[in-house]
């Protein structure tokens, strides 16, 4: 009997054993799948960690008209997150060719990613393989372009192909002293003949006269061209031929003739920035300036006509406000490497809240229409107003790649027309003569 008790209790005690066993073992498989578990969580997040900082922003060079606005947009580039935005800010003379070579190096050797450009080079860099389209990436993205104004939107578009998204809206205004036509007794000009008279009074009475971008380059042909637009012509005839021999084309260059022969003195090697000055600093009562200085008017350091400041428009010859529509285009280069980054910044930097920051501190004038009717805007800039009703009833210069041509030989007539006692007529016959073998069979009415 003893003897199976003992049996029994031993019996017993190996099932305990064994059951103590199976648990301790149950319970470092657990702890081992528990460390097995955490370990696998830590490699996660520093995996994930290793990855967020190789996922550095992309490096965006980005090509612009140099000058005040330029540093302005170096400022505002450092806010936008997605890429690192390097700005090469290129004086206005220097920047289409700078850009040029930027198209024709190889990809990743330097070249641009982004190009601000004239509107009017659009055609000529299209057509050269210069610009990437963006209709994929404006779909994919959502980007409502009717809120940009439909007439610049449009001039982006060439083949049924869009290239870019339009920025920096400007027009030439009369910017003048208000006391200073007041005290001669002097009216507002209301017509291109008043505008005349006002500069011949300050010129024979006062020896200052009118600033005028008189210098031999693009500034001469605005004016030209906002003269003929507001007499209700135009470079090309009903019939679609170029024809600078037209009444409203001669009436132009003789207005033109007599606004430099009563210019401030200086004029005739002045460009925008220096009639600008000009005015501002009370070295002309009046000038015909571009509306994208006008900020500079209310800068007590750089202004003595802060308190006294007025705009208005620059008159057809019947009193007809027609402005010379010039724009910008923010577009990317076909031979970028980050055609996706660029098409992303380009949407930031033109969006609404990125455009009115810039006006808010600038005083730009938007592509977006609605920003025109904005009260904050408008009380920052009150120039806008006569902005507007000038880019209401705008015409632009022909997108074409003879444009330059165009221009280039209009360029050398106003300076003879300014510099020397040829007659207007005859010097806009000349030019005809010119240009009668450069093919201008694109153009559309």
């Amino acid at each position: 009997m003893c003897k199976k008790k003992r049996i029994i209790g031993m019996l017993l005690m190996l099932v305990v054993l064994f059951s103590v066993g199976c648990t301790n073992k149950e319970n470092v498989a657990k702890e081992e799948t528990s460390e097995t578990e955490v370990t696998e969580e830590v490699t996660e997040e520093v995996t994930e960690e290793a990855t967020e900082v190789a996922k550095e922003p992309t490096s965006l060079f980005v090509s612009r008209w140099a000058g005040p606005h330029a540093d302005t947009q170096k400022e505002i580039i450092k806010d936008y997150a997605d890429s690192n935005v390097t700005m090469d800010d290129v004086d206005y003379g220097n920047l289409k060719q700078k850009q040029i070579l930027s198209f024709q190096s190889k990809p990743g050797d330097g070249n641009y990613d982004v190009v601000w450009v004239n509107y009017f080079w659009m055609k000529e860099y299209v057509e050269n393989g210069y610009l990437l389209p963006i209709d994929e990436y404006i779909k994919e993205s959502g980007l409502d372009t009717s809120m940009y104004s439909k007439s610049m939107m449009d001039s982006t578009v060439i083949d049924s192909k869009t290239y870019g998204l339009p920025t920096f809206a400007q027009t030439l205004i009369l910017t003048y002293d208000s006391v200073a036509l007041e005290n001669a007794g002097l009216e507002v000009p209301k017509t291109t003949d008043d505008l005349i008279a006002v500069a011949k009074y300050f010129k024979e009475t006062e020896g200052t006269g009118i600033a005028l971008p008189a210098k031999q380059g693009g500034a001469s042909t605005q004016v030209y061209a906002q003269i003929l637009f507001g007499t209700g012509g135009y470079y090309f005839n009903e019939e679609g031929m170029i024809d600078f021999t037209s009444e409203e084309s001669i009436y132009a260059a003789k207005a033109y003739d007599e606004l430099a022969k009563y210019s401030l003195d200086g004029s005739l090697a002045w460009h925008h920035d220096d009639v600008a000055e000009a005015v501002r600093t009370g070295l002309a009562p009046i000038g015909i300036t571009m509306s994208a200085l006008a900020n500079l008017n209310a800068d007590p350091d750089q202004s003595r006509i802060v308190d006294t400041v007025k705009y208005a428009p620059l008159p057809g010859k019947n009193g007809d406000v027609v402005g010379n529509n010039q724009f910008w285009v923010w577009a990317i280069a076909k031979n970028t490497e980050k055609p996706q980054e660029s098409f992303d910044f380009i949407k930031w930097f033109t969006s609404p809240e990125i455009e009115k920051r810039q006006t808010l501190i600038n005083q730009q004038v938007s592509g977006i229409t609605a920003l025109s009717e904005d009260a904050e805007v408008n009380e920052a800039a009150p120039f806008i107003a006569v902005v507007m009703e000038a880019l209401s009833s705008a015409k632009m210069d022909p997108v074409l790649k003879e444009t330059q041509t165009m221009k280039d030989a209009l360029i050398a007539t106003l300076s003879e027309i300014a510099s020397t006692d040829i007659d207007p007529e005859e010097a806009m016959r000349k030019l005809q003569e010119t240009l009668k073998d450069v093919d201008f069979s694109d153009y559309k009415k």
